[in-house]
């Protein structure tokens, strides 16, 4: 899948300079990997009983693909339940 994202020449070159000439599309996979990594192993505890760092990419992938995952509207309309460690939050969807 493709994924555009615009920015202006002053903002390339910013991140240019910051993170090296042609490195922007690296950076962006990378911030993008890290950040599906974490939305997988916090779904993965929610809405099962297994442990995501026990399990190798593929496995948790396989495991999330038949399960219905809450749209962004019905996560963000559920009261936020206080957390503490030792306890795990069960959440029904």
């Amino acid at each position: 899948m493709d994924i555009i994202i615009t920015i202006s020449e002053n903002e390339k070159k910013v991140l240019d300079s910051w993170l090296g000439e042609d490195k922007i599309q690296e950076w962006l996979q990378h911030a993008l990997d890290n950040k599906i990594r974490q939305r997988v192993d916090a779904s993965i505890m929610e809405l099962t009983d297994r442990n995501p760092k026990k399990m190798d990419k593929q496995a948790k992938l396989d495991l999330l693909k038949d399960v219905q995952l809450p749209t962004r509207e019905e996560r963000d309309g559920e009261e936020i339940e206080p957390f503490s460690f030792g306890e795990k939050r069960q959440t029904t969807y």
